[in-house]
C-alpha cells in the first residue's frame, strides 16, 4: 500500500485555517498533523462562519491552500442564533450538496466526519459503507439529543416524535460507522449507546486540547485589542472568560461577581461575541472592573491569557461538555472554575487543578474566585498543576499525533 492517504474530513462548524492568527480549532489541528506525516486533506465545510454568523463565500467555493490540502466550502442560508429552524435548513442544504458532490470526487482512504450536524454526518457515512472505505464519526456534541433541552419537560415527547427520523438516523450512523471518535467520555458512552454496543479499540476519546501558549510578545507588531489594557491587566488580578456569549456558554453571571467583588483589585474580562454580547456590554458599560472585548484572534487571546489569573467556565444549565476554552485556560497554567459536568468536572476533582460549582450559583463563584485571589499557597498549587495536567494530557501536539497515527493503523491494518 502507498504510505501517502487521502482523508477527508467533514466538518462545518469550526473556524477555517484562511488566516494565520485565527484560532487553530480541533479539524485544523488535525489536518496539519496529516500533512506533517506527508498524507493528502480534503476539508468538506461550510461556507459559512458559525462563530460570526456571516457569509464566507457567496457560493459553493474551493481553496486549495496546499498541493496536498484543499478545502470544499458548501454554501448553505446561514443563521442567526445556533438553535433555531434557520440552522436545521442550512444543514440539510449543505449535506443533500456533499450526497450530490461526493461521489465526483476521488476516492479517500478514510473518512472522518464530525458530528453535529448529523445530517451531514449521516451522509458521509453511508458514502463510505457503499464504497467500502472506512469512516469514523468525531462526536463533539449530543445533537439532536441536545435540542429537546430547549423543548418544555411537557413537550419532550412530541418533539422526539416530531424528530424521530432524526433520531434514527444518529442511530443507523453509529450502527454503520467502524469506529467512534468523541471529544470526551461521556460523549463516547454517549455515541455507544445508539450504537447498541460495547467499545471496541477503534472507539477512542481523543480531547479537543490546544496548543500552548508559549513566547508571547507583549507588544506584538500587528494591531492587538489586548495591548491597550495591558497596563490595568499587569495591576490587577484578571479573571477571564473566553468563548461564546450563547445559551450554554453565557458569561453574565460574571458580571453579578463583579459587582460582588467590587472592592477589591478584581478585574473581569470578557471576551467573544455571540447573540448576548450587545446584552452584556450594555450591562457592563458603567462597570469599572469588567472589560468586554468583541472578538479576538489567536493572537489577541495569547497575549490575554498571558496577563489572566484564572479562567471561566460558565453554564447556564447542567450539561456534560470539556469546552475548548478550558484548554486554552490550561495552556496557560491558569486554575479553572467551572459549572460543567462530565469529564471536566472529573478532571478538576482529580488533578487538583480548580473548583466546580453548581450552573447559576453566583455565591459559589465568588467565594472560589475570592479564596483563589487570597490564598497565594492554593492559587500556586493549582495553577501548577494545571501546567502539568496540560503538558501531561492536554497538549495538541500529543494529541493529535495520537489522533493521526490511530488513523493510519485503521487503514493499513485493515482492521476495521
Amino acid at each position: 500500500m502507498n504510505n501517502k492517504l487521502l482523508i477527508w474530513l467533514i466538518q462545518t462548524g469550526e473556524l477555517l485555517p484562511l488566516d494565520k492568527v485565527e484560532k487553530r480549532m480541533r479539524t485544523t489541528l488535525l489536518a496539519d498533523k496529516l500533512l506533517e506525516r506527508g498524507h493528502s486533506v480534503i476539508w468538506w465545510a461550510s461556507a459559512f462562519d458559525h462563530f460570526k454568523k456571516k457569509l464566507l463565500f457567496l457560493e459553493d467555493t474551493d481553496i486549495d491552500l496546499k498541493d496536498t490540502f484543499k478545502i470544499k466550502m458548501l454554501k448553505g442560508i446561514g443563521y442567526k442564533k445556533n438553535i433555531c429552524f434557520s440552522r436545521f435548513i442550512d444543514h440539510r442544504i449543505i449535506s443533500r450538496k456533499f450526497k450530490k458532490l461526493a461521489p465526483n470526487m476521488p476516492k479517500p482512504d478514510i473518512i472522518i466526519t464530525s458530528m453535529p450536524p448529523h445530517d451531514l454526518a449521516y451522509e458521509a457515512v453511508r458514502f463510505a459503507k457503499s464504497n467500502n472505505i472506512p469512516v469514523l464519526v468525531d462526536i463533539r456534541d449530543p445533537w439532536p439529543d441536545i435540542f429537546l433541552n430547549h423543548v418544555p419537560p411537557i413537550f419532550r415527547r412530541v418533539a422526539k416524535i416530531i424528530f424521530y427520523k432524526d433520531f434514527k438516523m444518529v442511530e443507523n450512523m453509529m450502527k454503520m460507522a467502524n469506529g467512534l471518535i468523541a471529544v470526551s467520555n461521556t460523549f463516547l458512552e454517549w455515541g455507544l449507546n445508539y450504537a447498541g454496543r460495547k467499545k471496541k479499540w477503534l472507539d477512542v476519546v481523543f480531547y479537543l486540547g490546544c496548543s500552548k501558549n508559549l513566547n508571547v510578545n507583549n507588544k506584538p507588531n500587528k494591531p492587538n485589542k489586548i495591548v491597550p489594557l495591558i497596563g490595568s491587566l499587569k495591576c490587577n488580578f484578571v479573571v477571564t472568560f473566553i468563548g461564546t456569549f450563547g445559551s450554554y456558554h453565557n458569561p453574565s453571571i460574571l458580571l453579578d461577581c463583579a459587582n460582588k467583588l467590587e472592592k477589591y483589585n478584581i478585574t473581569f474580562v470578557l471576551a467573544g461575541d455571540g447573540e448576548f454580547f450587545k446584552e452584556i456590554k450594555r450591562k457592563s458599560s458603567t462597570m469599572q472592573n469588567v472589560i468586554v472585548t468583541g472578538w479576538l484572534n489567536q493572537n489577541e487571546i495569547n497575549v490575554l491569557l498571558k496577563y489572566s489569573d484564572i479562567g471561566i467556565c460558565p453554564t447556564t444549565k447542567r450539561i456534560d461538555l470539556f469546552p475548548n476554552k478550558a484548554f486554552a485556560y490550561l495552556s496557560s497554567g491558569l486554575p479553572i472554575i467551572s459549572a460543567f459536568k462530565g469529564d471536566l468536572m472529573e478532571v478538576i476533582e482529580k488533578y487538583q487543578i480548580g473548583f466546580n460549582y453548581q450552573a447559576n450559583d453566583v455565591d459559589a463563584l465568588v467565594e472560589y474566585i475570592r479564596i483563589l485571589y487570597k490564598d497565594n499557597k492554593i492559587y500556586k498549587k493549582k495553577s501548577g498543576n494545571a501546567c502539568k495536567v496540560f503538558d501531561e494530557e492536554f497538549d495538541a501536539e500529543l494529541i493529535y499525533e495520537r489522533y493521526v497515527e490511530h488513523i493510519e493503523k485503521i487503514v493499513r491494518g485493515k482492521g476495521y
